[in-house]
């Protein structure tokens, strides 16, 4: 018999799931399939987020206009972090902020729908903290990529979310009735 086990992560990491709600969502609406290969990244990331154990917060846009409500398949489990930023970056948050230095040796996983200025703000602030950042390459529509690499390539860390999922690793098979 054959079952699948998660190795242990080489290095914490800490998922941060920035604006993905549906507001942000029809935001991107222009691409449609662009938007749906963002949101299906999002789903995966998340998941293998949850099966490694990473920490994960939500951290969605406050707002007195309307109630965030995140896009379905991304909805924050009940022992998920989920806080509301005041400002642009994540760092507006007390609870995200005393998260985040609770452990300074978590990288950082930024996934956001698209290069928004809370996903800038985010990242450079995590820089200026000193803290290890992750941007997702993938997650960037376009053009986008190109100014995300040129941007904040020189302060954070830019990877592909398939990067971060260790594929090889997550399907690793364990024979469970080894000798």
């Amino acid at each position: 018999m054959f079952a699948l086990r998660p190795e242990p992560s080489a290095a914490a990491r800490h998922l941060v799931c920035l604006d993905l709600v549906r507001s942000e969502a029809r935001s991107c609406e222009g691409d449609p399939t662009g938007l749906a290969r963002r949101i299906a990244v999002c789903r995966r990331l998340l998941h293998h987020a949850r099966w490694r154990g990473w920490e994960i917060t939500h951290v969605h846009p406050r707002s007195a206009s309307h109630a965030s409500r995140p896009v379905d398949g991304l909805e924050p489990l009940p022992i998920e972090r989920l806080v509301y930023r005041t400002g642009v970056s994540a760092f507006s948050n007390r609870a995200f902020r005393q998260a985040v230095k609770a452990h300074p040796e978590a990288e950082l996983v930024i996934a956001g729908f698209s290069l928004s200025s809370s996903c800038l703000a985010t990242a450079l602030t995590a820089h200026d903290w000193g803290l290890p950042v992750v941007l997702i390459s993938d997650l960037a529509p376009g053009d986008d990529e190109q100014t995300l690499r040129s941007v904040v390539a020189p302060f954070v860390r830019i990877a592909a979310a398939d990067e971060l999922i260790e594929v090889r690793q997550a399907l690793r098979l364990v024979a469970a009735a080894q000798d």
